[in-house]
């Protein structure tokens, strides 16, 4: 059995996908004996959370394909974004670097830009496999450069520069005339009175017009080109869903059965405990979050509908991969830029936030010759090009990421003790930084509010600060110390002011209360 199922007949599947004795899933054991894994197809998504796909999802989404890609590949069930942003985690996914070292630590395309173009391409990882003899494509979203797309650094392919606004190119709306196709939308959601911030919708025309089905055509046009080749390819397909607004044809609209979604476990946190930015922000930018659990089911039934869409139409680019024949010598690579809040946390919406909702991620590498299995070490979405050339054997320059290769062949292979996190500010600038421990801890530095810490082995939802709490003062102190150690060995500028809140002066950052004391 293939891949690519419609929406309604993934239904009749959903309670087979999480059966691991069942044999009829896509791909399901599938074992060949494999001498060669030479291509590389990275799929990736938008705002996507850890928890809506695969095995261990928390809700019931109809998404058999991406369930059955990361059951039966080798998925890392403690992946991260490094930053709850698009454009500071796409750049990041493409040169292996945090945002402070490629430049892009904010949206491209806002008016507070830290960056409007990648400060070093030579750093775009893709640089390698152009010189190893690859043919390199890019269809989908870019959001790394307001000016400058993925053609103007070697890619073949005609993705646009900035965020990307698909509907209103010339390329989508000759495909609608030429198919016949025509939709409208229809707002159901909103997030502020008078119908500003538009949550949700009703696409009114057929799957076939929809951005992702004619994203999806792109992608296997392209596929077709690259594996009539003798040479290699890396092709990376960036969805833009399911990123809201979550406007859904009708056959996804409702699909997703809300009897069977329960709320966020953290749905009743009161903000009290976190910082102050955070309540405010949710009150005034999204006024008619959800505040019932009603609302709070209505919308993740949404977001998972959306979902839904989008598996469909990565089920039918995987099914022509494997029609094409390319399916054995391909090594399939999916994940998202960051998470979402959906409604977690109080009402949470969008992302721009620390927690596990805006920064879990799901990650899974798939080939026929490595078995399936979860890995629980740390993990970065910008670990993937390095971990993915160096398992098709393309040699790489350094970059900041880790190469995962080891730990994606061996389950006992060691990981990263820590996981450095970034964030810049989304509507404003607001430098904050997270730490993650291969055991479980969790520490957030934000040097204009408080600081918080984390357990996530007993609060998985992140409702109890220990920060304040005497009996963990050693571990606070413990992470604040890595911290500290973690930024200086990423030679984040923010190291500096992270030393110095926690009583540490001495460093190479000019200071004006030490600079004229020395002869």
């Amino acid at each position: 059995m293939g891949f690519g199922y419609d929406a309604r007949a993934a239904l009749q599947l959903q309670d087979t996908i999480n059966d691991d004795e069942n044999d009829n899933r896509p791909n399901a054991h599938r074992r060949v004996e494999v001498t060669t894994m030479k291509n590389i197809l990275f799929i990736g998504v938008d705002q996507m959370r850890a928890d809506v796909v695969g095995p261990g999802k928390a809700v019931p989404s109809i998404s058999p394909n991406l369930d059955g890609l990361i059951a039966e590949g080798v998925a890392f069930t403690r992946a991260y974004s490094t930053c709850p942003l698009c454009t500071p985690a796409r750049a990041s996914m493409f040169t292996g670097d945090y945002a402070f070292r490629h430049g892009m630590g904010t949206n491209c395309d806002m008016y507070h830009a830290l960056g409007t173009e990648l400060r070093s391409v030579e750093r775009l990882l893709h640089t390698d496999l152009l010189d190893a003899g690859y043919r390199c494509g890019f269809v989908g979203k870019w959001h790394a450069g307001v000016e400058k797309g993925p053609g103007d650094y070697g890619f073949e392919g005609n993705a646009l520069p900035g965020y990307g606004n698909l509907a209103q190119s010339d390329e989508f709306k000759s495909y609608l005339a030429e198919n016949g196709l025509t939709y409208s939308v229809e707002p159901t959601l909103s997030f502020n009175p008078d119908g500003q911030t538009v949550a949700a919708g009703h696409w009114h025309g057929p799957v076939e017009s929809t951005m992702a089905h004619y994203l999806t055509n792109q992608a296997i046009d392209m596929l077709a080109d690259l594996g009539a080749d003798s040479r290699p390819f890396f092709l990376t397909v960036q969805y833009w869903d399911p990123h809201g607004p979550h406007f859904l044809p009708d056959d996804y609209y409702g699909l997703t059965d809300r009897g069977q979604i329960a709320p966020w476990p953290n749905f009743g946190d009161d903000l009290r405990s976190k910082p102050g930015r955070i309540r405010r922000e949710r009150d005034d930018f999204y006024r008619l979050h959800p505040q019932t659990e009603a609302e709070l089911i209505e919308y993740i039934g949404l977001y998972c509908d959306h979902v839904a869409l989008v598996d469909t139409q990565i089920g039918r680019l995987l099914n022509h991969l494997e029609a094409a024949g390319l399916f054995d010598d391909t090594l399939i690579v999916f994940t998202s830029d960051h998470g979402d809040m959906t409604g977690a946390h109080g009402g949470l919406i969008d992302k721009g936030l620390l927690y596990e909702e805006a920064m879990r991620v799901p990650l899974v590498f798939s080939h026929p010759a490595l078995g399936r299995g979860e890995r629980h070490g740390l993990a970065l979405n910008m670990d993937v090009l390095p971990t993915a050339m160096s398992m098709v054997g393309v040699r790489h320059q350094p970059r900041q990421a880790s190469d995962l290769s080891d730990q994606v062949r061996d389950a006992e292979a060691a990981g990263r003790p820590y996981l450095l996190g970034e964030y810049h500010g989304l509507r404003f600038l607001y430098s904050q930084r997270m730490l993650v421990s291969d055991d479980g801890w969790k520490f957030i530095f934000t040097p204009g509010d408080q600081d918080e810490l984390y357990n996530l082995n007993d609060d998985p939802g992140e409702m109890a600060d220990l920060s304040r709490d005497p009996d963990h003062a050693d571990r606070l102190a413990g992470m604040r110390q890595a911290l500290i150690e973690e930024t200086a060995r990423f030679d984040d500028p923010l190291h500096a002011t992270i030393a110095k809140f926690n009583g540490q002066w001495q460093g190479t950052q000019f200071d004006a209360t030490t600079a004229y004391l020395k002869p």
